[in-house]
Formats: C-alpha cells, sequence, structure tokens
C-alpha cells in the first residue's frame, strides 16, 4: 500500500526573541501565509491520519491555523531536529498511511531532500512538501507530488 509524507515547515517568525528561540511567535505575514497555504492543501483532498508537530510555539500557531482535526503528537524531538532523526521519528509511525509532520529548517528541507528520487529545493516558511512511497518511507524512494508555499499559490 502507497504512503504519503506531509513535511511542513513553520510559518515565517518573529525574528526578534526576548525569551528563547523556542518561544518565538509567528508575525503577521506567517499568521497571512498560513491560511493560505491550508487552504490550497485542503484543495487536494489529502487527509493526514497522523500530525507529528514541534512542541515550540510557532509550529503550535502553524498548525492551528491549518485547521485539521487529526490525532495530534507533539514531540520535542522535533525541535530543530536534524534529517536524521526526523526519519528516525517518522519510522516509528511507518504503521499509519499518510503522516504529516510540522518542523523546522534545516531538517526538514534535508529531510525532503533525502527522501525523494529527484532531490528537493530548501523550503521557504510554511512551505510543504508532500511524497509518496511505493510501500514504506524510505531514503530516496519518494515521489514528489506537490511542493505548495506562500509563493507558488
Amino acid at each position: 500500500m502507497a504512503k504519503q509524507l506531509i513535511l511542513l515547515r513553520h510559518a515565517k517568525s518573529v525574528s526578534q526573541f526576548t525569551n528563547s528561540d523556542f518561544n518565538r511567535t509567528l508575525n503577521e505575514k506567517g499568521k497571512k501565509d498560513a491560511p493560505e497555504v491550508a487552504k490550497a492543501f485542503k484543495l487536494l483532498g489529502i487527509q493526514p491520519n497522523i500530525i507529528l508537530c514541534s512542541t515550540a510555539i510557532r509550529t503550535k500557531e502553524t498548525l492551528a491555523l491549518f485547521r485539521l482535526d487529526e490525532p495530534i503528537e507533539y514531540l520535542d524531538g522535533l525541535y530543530h531536529a536534524a534529517a536524521s532523526d526526523i526519519y528516525d521519528i517518522i519510522l516509528k509511525y511507518q504503521d499509519y498511511e499518510i503522516i504529516m509532520v510540522v518542523g523546522h529548517n534545516f531538517g526538514i528541507t534535508n529531510l525532503a531532500n533525502q527522501l525523494s528520487t529527484t532531490g528537493a529545493a530548501e523550503m521557504n516558511t510554511c512551505g510543504l512538501y508532500i511524497l509518496e512511497f511505493p510501500d514504506s518511507i524510505e531514503l530516496n524512494k519518494g515521489k514528489i507530488l506537490h511542493y505548495l508555499s506562500p509563493k507558488n499559490i
């Protein structure tokens, strides 16, 4: 059975922060972009079975603006994770047909690049790759079905 993986980079966040990087919030552009990308995503008719989201404030805010009802697991391990770490987390969820991951660069872009058969360009903020795999999520086996971002919708 084919599997799909949706990789979403958080929307644009504030560049100045007083507390910590982890607590950065979305800026006005991010708050505008996320619902627009979400609308384009929903038009594709793809429903994730599970969503794995970094616990950082900006990833949670981005996901909230997508207004998805699927089960969500907030994972500390996705905060600024390397591609290999994100991949290891995804492998634990292989029983799901459609998995969505909400994370950060550079790990999320690097993972898209490593998973696809053709390579993947760097994701813009609020960029979203949808990859399809023949039967399991494996490196260099994913076909990029869609790339959505505020710049191309």
